[in-house]
């Protein structure tokens, strides 16, 4: 199966390293995005996702959220498959 993982980050973010660390646990790749507030790819982010606060994830196209919702979905395994 073919993924594809978007994030939007910024730098310092806590819960983007949790993010980051996370997927290279499941052996998972990303696209990873550098954001800031008012930048173009701020504006983007918002647009793409409807969120405002970082890390902001998609995966496949369907907009995930942030950290929370990533461990929610590794929980139900959902992560793990994507590696199959």
């Amino acid at each position: 199966m073919t993924y594809e993982i978007e994030m939007y980050t910024t730098d310092p973010c806590p819960f983007c390293i949790a993010a980051k660390n996370l997927l290279k646990k499941r052996g998972l790749e990303w696209k990873e995005y550098l954001v800031f507030g008012g930048s173009k790819e701020w504006e983007e982010m918002i647009a793409r996702t409807n969120g405002k606060t970082v890390p902001q994830i998609i995966i496949n196209g369907e907009v995930i959220g942030g950290y929370p919702e990533l461990t929610t979905i590794d929980k139900e395994g959902k992560l793990s498959e994507l590696n199959k």
